[in-house]
């Protein structure tokens, strides 16, 4: 990945929502988690604190859905979700302005999706995913990358290798590219001295 095709602008899945904000004191001060020694840190878990460390002068979009508040709101435990619901909400704020930012994307309207009309582009978008048998059986993933497109983001960020990054392969041909921080990391580390 050259300098120029790095991701700016991230989508991130409910996953990586929730390790931002369970791990916020290894991700941004450093602190090794409780149980576990330096060699025991999962590379996700470390790729997520040197792109964290980066992006103090980066500055990279990280966009989250509004459908990961249905996510969160249907956990067993929504009292212990309040403080990951509250921070998904000010992560939330940057969406709604990539929204405006983005109208020839999306029309408002109320009749698809609750809340947005798709445009032809997205529909298509819709249609091809439906061929695929786990986003046809899964509407939760197929509407995170039809936000996706809605935002012009630049990569969907997951740690989860059994859904959408199993069909990165597949949804790259479709302009839907999927990144585990690992990978963004590997992308990005020739390059993060230029931020500092």
């Amino acid at each position: 990945m050259s300098f120029l095709t790095i991701p700016g602008r991230l989508l991130l899945d409910t996953c990586v929502l929730n390790t931002i904000q369970d791990e916020s004191a290894y991700i941004f001060e450093g602190e090794i988690p409780s149980g576990m020694t330096d060699a025991e840190i999962p590379e996700d878990l470390k790729a997520l604190r040197y792109i964290f460390q980066v992006n103090e002068r980066a500055a990279f979009q990280f966009l989250v859905s509004p459908l990961t508040f249905a996510e969160l709101a249907n956990a067993k435990d929504i009292i212990s979700n309040q403080r990951r619901i509250q921070w998904a909400l000010d992560v939330l704020d940057v969406w709604l302005i990539v929204l405006e930012e983005t109208e020839d994307r999306v029309k408002e309207g109320g009749t698809v999706r609750h809340r947005f009309k798709l445009t032809q582009e997205l529909q298509d978008l819709e249609s091809c995913l439906m061929t695929n048998p786990d986003f046809r059986r899964d509407p939760f993933d197929r509407l995170l990358l039809i936000q996706y497109k809605m935002g012009n983001c630049d990569a969907f960020l997951t740690m989860d290798r059994n859904t959408i990054w199993r069909h990165k392969e597949w949804l790259l041909d479709k302009g839907i590219k999927v990144l585990s921080p690992s990978d963004f990391w590997l992308a990005l580390e020739p390059y993060a001295a230029l931020w500092y």
